[in-house]
Order: structure tokens, then C-alpha cells, then sequence
């Protein structure tokens, strides 16, 4: 089963007016005045939805959301022929 990540979203907006959503461990995270916890979630896609409940311009933080959410692709691939080789 997976484990809940506590997520935060800063009060205060960036220079585009967003909100920053960040995770517990972010090293980025800001001071404990300018944050609310939203929750302990267990994907990226929950946490943005939840701030998106009271904060309409939230996006996530690069450096602990963006990195941690692409999916780990753990096979090689391998190329598929469509058309038969010709045998000379």
C-alpha cells in the first residue's frame, strides 16, 4: 500500500500569482507562517486538487513535486519491426 505525503501550499503567490505546492521534505519549503498543510495525500494529482479547493492559481514546486511524480520507467525498449526484413 502506498504512504501518504504530507503536502503544504505557501500563502504567499510568486511573481505570476500562483500558489507553490510543496512536500514535507522540500528543501525549498518555507517558513511555517507563510504555509498551510493541506493534507497527507498520496499522489500529485490529489494534492493539486485539494489546494485547488481554496487556492484557485496553485502549480508545484520543481524541486520536490515535479521530480518525484514522473513515472520511473524501469524497462529498456525495444525496437518493433512492422515490416518483414528483406533477405538478400
Amino acid at each position: 500500500m502506498n504512504k501518504g505525503i504530507y503536502y503544504y501550499v505557501t500563502i504567499s503567490t510568486d511573481q505570476e500569482g500562483y500558489h507553490l505546492l510543496h512536500r514535507k521534505e522540500c528543501k525549498r519549503l518555507p517558513v511555517k507562517e507563510d504555509m498551510v498543510f493541506i493534507g497527507t495525500l498520496y499522489n500529485l494529482n490529489q494534492a493539486l486538487s485539494t489546494a485547488r479547493i481554496n487556492f484557485k492559481k496553485v502549480k508545484p514546486c520543481i524541486k520536490c513535486c515535479i521530480r518525484y511524480s514522473a513515472p520511473i520507467i524501469h524497462e529498456s525498449v525495444r525496437p518493433v519491426l512492422h515490416f518483414p526484413q528483406k533477405i538478400a
